[in-house]
């Protein structure tokens, strides 16, 4: 795959915060597609199963009548609600991928910038013990041949 490049990031700074909020959003978006989206999609399939009160009483017949068109506009219908359907829980589940993914990558950042902390706190307290470095033009403190 010649000629693909990565893309240039220039500074980039992450926001474990922004992370986070994004996280956030992600959850409240999959809680409307879970409870909003999906309960309208319930009630238009309650809709779409007719009055029971008032039964077709035609043989195969379909809320739009019994001819032939009727049944196959009513069979299109099904098949688009039945895929509208597979698609919210498709949707939903994605969501919930991308808000896992979002919030490990927040994890990995704190976990990452915790070990650093510590590292700088270790190299600090090793550089504070260490000896005095030789003053300039004195003799080295190690042995030295030429």
């Amino acid at each position: 795959m010649a000629g693909i490049t990565p893309p240039n990031t220039g500074d980039l700074h992450v926001s474990v915060e922004d992370l986070d909020a994004a996280a956030a959003y992600v959850e409240r978006l999959k809680q409307y597609v879970d409870d909003t989206i999906s309960y309208e999609m319930e009630r238009v399939k309650e809709r779409m199963k007719g009055d029971s009160n008032n039964a077709q009483t035609v043989p195969n017949g379909t809320p739009f009548g019994a001819y032939e068109d009727a049944r196959m506009q009513w069979q299109a219908l099904t098949r688009s609600t039945v895929n509208m359907e597979a698609h919210l829980t498709s949707l939903s589940q994605k969501l919930a991928a991308l808000k896992k993914g979002t919030e490990d990558i927040a994890k990995a950042f704190r976990d990452t910038e915790a070990r650093n902390a510590a590292n700088g706190s270790e190299i600090e307290r090793l550089l504070e013990s260490a000896a005095p470095p030789p003053p300039a033009g004195g003799a080295p403190t190690y042995p030295y041949t030429a």
